[in-house]
């Protein structure tokens, strides 16, 4: 619901835009004051008209409103707010777990607490997974409890409740959804990975992620206009993500994502193939070659979807018998293989654009345990 000022005659109306079943319908309330010094006052107090009023659309009083009414109406009113991709994923977490956990509980918003919350965040931990009854790790509640967060605030903010519940309540970590093991290759095992590609479309995507270390969604997201192939560089300017809608964005993650990379010879040849490749396409298509601009993309000019390059990546290292890795391995590796080349946490962190040394820090102490396991499995060896 919206409130806005209309003046007629002198006077001042409220005038409430609402929906009703996706309907858009309107009320005008007479405010009895006087068009002539009291426009800031009304103001003021439009919030208290939507509140007052909010029956018209949920069908209940203030004290009536339910906790999943209200986050549902505030999901719908701040759509237009949050980025795309944000909301989607507020609007995921809010229909896959908060809705069917509290639809039973019909708990009216006043009379959630932080022990309801609490009970919430331990449900999610232990069995949160529909699909498995298994519970979710920290990162995925963190993301749910995002959703309630927000629209929990908002509602203290505009006086529906005195407190919000959810300050204060810890989110459990440790144990639930066990969480895939990352991989982090040598250069022995990477380039087993990079023959496993050789003839398939995908070889030029893995190879330039594994040595950049790029993104997912910014090496299918890189454009021909950020190419620069006459002084041998390109930069990370757009990315291509899903959550529920494939959303291409001229800018990537962080402002510290973007990034401008020396183009060596080696992928510079890759490159010039592929743009040979595109140039030939589009003169045989004509008017039917659909001209983004991307540098990875199929015969007929269109993206490459991020869901095919993790499928069907996880399929062919199956298929040639390699142990399981995710696509986004390939920058952990990175990591590694610079590591074992010698580079230090600074050179590495710049290199990933990670925002926070502590990420790439992290990154370090793990291969480091993982190296020190080898070196002991060494030395057991040789001992035996």
């Amino acid at each position: 619901m919206r409130a806005s000022i209309e003046e007629k005659k002198g006077y001042l109306y409220v005038k409430l835009t609402y929906r009703v079943n996706n309907e858009r319908k309107f009320k005008t309330v007479s405010t009895g004051l006087k068009a002539k010094g009291n426009k800031a006052l009304l103001k003021s107090k439009l919030d208290d008209y939507i509140r007052e009023y909010e029956y018209l659309e949920t069908g209940c009083t203030e004290n009536e409103l339910t906790l999943l009414g209200y986050v549902e109406k505030f999901l719908d009113e701040h759509k237009d707010e949050i980025e795309l991709s944000t909301c989607e994923s507020y609007i995921c977490a809010y229909e896959a777990h908060i809705k069917p956990y509290f639809t039973a509980k019909k708990l009216k918003l006043p009379e959630v607490t932080p022990k309801t919350i609490s009970d919430f965040y331990s449900y999610l931990h232990t069995s949160g997974n529909h699909k498995t009854g298994e519970g979710l790790s920290a990162a995925s509640i963190k993301k749910i409890a995002t959703v309630l967060k927000i629209s929990l605030k908002e509602a203290r903010i505009i006086g529906l409740i005195d407190n919000v519940p959810t300050y204060g309540v810890r989110i459990p970590k440790g144990g639930g959804k066990k969480q895939p093991k990352k991989v982090y290759m040598n250069k022995e095992d990477a380039k087993k990975v990079l023959d496993a590609f050789k003839g398939h479309m995908l070889y030029p995507i893995v190879y330039m992620t594994l040595f950049y270390g790029l993104r997912r969604s910014e090496i299918i997201g890189l454009k021909w206009e950020n190419v620069d192939l006459d002084n041998d560089t390109f930069e990370i300017k757009s990315t291509i993500v899903r959550c529920k809608s494939l959303i291409e964005k001229d800018r990537t993650k962080t402002e510290d994502s973007n990034a401008q990379f020396e183009l060596l010879p080696r992928f510079k040849e890759i490159l010039i193939g592929l743009k040979e490749r595109a140039e030939n396409n589009k003169a045989l298509l004509g008017d039917e070659y659909l001209d983004k601009g991307y540098v990875f993309c199929w015969d007929n000019g269109d993206f490459i979807k991020p869901d095919y390059v993790s499928n069907n990546y996880s399929k062919r290292i199956k298929e040639v018998g390699l142990p399981h890795m995710r696509f986004h391995d390939l920058r952990h590796s990175t990591a590694s293989i610079l590591f074992d080349m010698g580079w230090d946490i600074e050179r590495i962190k710049n290199w990933l654009r990670h925002s926070d040394i502590r990420t790439t820090s992290n990154v370090y102490t793990h291969i480091s345990n993982e190296r020190k396991k080898i070196m002991a499995k060494e030395i057991d060896d040789f001992l035996d």
